[in-house]
């Protein structure tokens, strides 16, 4: 038979000749005037007609589906004894399933759907038979009445979970696989069908991104259209588009272009107030803009120290601070319980003088296992500042024992050096020499630790401490 363009795949599988489609589709116009007058019998001879002598034709199954629905006045479980009424065509069914041959098997759910049209493992047998012949559209559509009749069957939906991810339809697929678990929660097979149709469905989600952005960027590089005005075309047909928004705002992060950035946020928090990353972006870029802006300030202060210039770099110094301090307050809103934010807070406030306020902010911080050398180090300096001198030393020694085997590190040895001195100034030689040694040990070099060794032996001798 020749090719007829206007037939769409499931029919040209079908292979229905153009009279006998001509022939059905004045039966289907018959059926639905029959329906419409509420005649529903009548109206199921033609849709069934119809859908037995083209079963690729969805229009011809939803019409044959609805009509018997309606006939039975959406009762959920059509004619009385449907099950026992229906038992010889349900057994043909299962012949024709054995032996494959999936023409009977529609024929036979025709037979027990005129019975009862929420037949769900009539629908679910057409299925199979359909999408064997090819019948994708009415195959799949016969599939969704099957999961809609019967949701909690596991068989029904593992087997449409394969089907619509075969397809691509991932969202359908998902759906059906989330049901699968509801009834087995520990099923194995279906978690790992899941976490793959989750990573498809990413796949498929950034492929057509892709594509639709490069096709995109041709047609706009061919109009003359900067990417920055595209971007404005769209956000003006869509404003509440939070992904375009997200994109707006990587495209000038990426160019390093923090002054749009910050703007770009901005206008996208009118559309999304309460979105909290939003917020913590637009005050992470305000910071960056900030440190770029004191960077600047303290750049041409070095070259020209003037009044002026002074007063600039002041004002830049509490813009970075007042930006800073946003950041980190807006971070501790979102999680209060955030020890590296408290620690990062600590030592804000240590930079600015606020000794008091820091040790607070760092002993919300000590309990981070992996922050706990850096808090007592920081800990004990805010107390030497205060002249709280027992207190600090106490500090720095717990600051060593947290150190532990980093103790080579920069702040390792910065606490042995600062503990070992506060030590001697408190006149507690023998402790001051103790840490002094044991950097030594680590590095004699370090600063002028080889004449404070001196300078403690003669101290110890003087005092007669053992």
């Amino acid at each position: 038979m020749p090719q007829d363009d206007n037939l769409n795949n499931d029919e040209r599988n079908a292979r229905i000749s153009p009279a006998l489609r001509a022939q059905l589709q004045k039966c289907y116009e018959f059926g639905n005037q029959k329906m419409q007058a509420g005649e529903y019998d009548y109206a199921n001879e033609m849709f069934a007609r119809c859908y037995t002598g083209s079963p690729a034709n969805l229009i011809y199954l939803q019409s044959f589906v609805a009509n018997l629905r309606m006939k039975y006045g959406n009762n959920k479980k059509g004619a009385p004894f449907a099950k026992i009424k229906g038992g010889g065509a349900r057994s043909q069914m299962k012949v024709a399933e054995a032996r494959s041959k999936h023409d009977d098997v529609l024929k036979s759910g025709v037979e027990l759907l005129k019975l009862n049209p929420w037949d769900a493992a009539a629908f679910f047998s057409m299925a199979k038979a359909s999408l064997g012949l090819g019948y994708d559209e009415t195959g799949l559509a016969l599939l969704k009445h099957a999961v809609e009749c019967d949701p909690g069957n596991a068989e029904v939906n593992r087997y449409a979970t394969n089907e619509l991810a075969e397809r691509n339809l991932f969202d359908d697929a998902i759906a059906c696989c989330q049901r699968v678990l509801n009834v087995k929660p520990n099923d194995h097979e279906a978690g790992s069908m899941m976490k793959d149709l989750l990573l498809q469905k990413t796949m498929q989600h950034m492929e057509r991104k892709k594509t639709a952005a490069e096709k995109e960027a041709k047609e706009n590089a061919e109009n003359h259209i900067s990417e920055e005005d595209a971007f404005e075309k769209k956000l003006a047909k869509t404003p509440d588009d939070h992904d375009l928004w997200d994109d707006y705002i990587r495209f000038f992060n990426l160019r390093g272009n923090r002054r749009k950035e910050e703007d770009t946020i901005r206008r996208a928090l009118k559309y999304f107030p309460e979105d909290k990353n939003l917020q913590l972006r637009y005050d992470d870029v305000r910071r960056e803009r900030a440190k770029a802006d004191l960077n600047q300030a303290q750049d041409l202060y070095k070259k020209n120290p003037s009044d002026a210039m002074k007063q600039k770099l002041a004002a830049a110094k509490k813009a970075y601070d007042e930006a800073a301090l946003a950041l980190i307050r807006r971070k501790l809103e979102a999680n209060p319980n955030a020890t590296a934010v408290h620690f990062e807070y600590g030592q804000f406030l240590m930079a600015r003088g606020q000794y008091r306020e820091a040790i607070g902010e760092l002993q919300k911080a000590q309990q981070d296992e992996s922050l706990k050398a850096l808090c007592f180090l920081a800990i004990a300096q805010s107390f030497e500042k205060i002249k709280q001198y027992k207190l600090a030393l106490t500090h720095y020694e717990k600051s060593v024992e947290a150190f532990g085997k980093n103790l080579e590190s920069e702040q390792g040895k910065s606490a042995l050096y600062s503990g070992a001195l506060l030590a001697a100034g408190l006149r507690l030689y023998k402790k001051a020499e103790g840490m002094l040694e044991r950097l030594a040990a680590i590095d004699f070099s370090y600063k002028n630790v080889a004449p404070l060794l001196d300078k403690l032996a003669e101290k110890l001798n003087n005092s007669g401490q053992e």
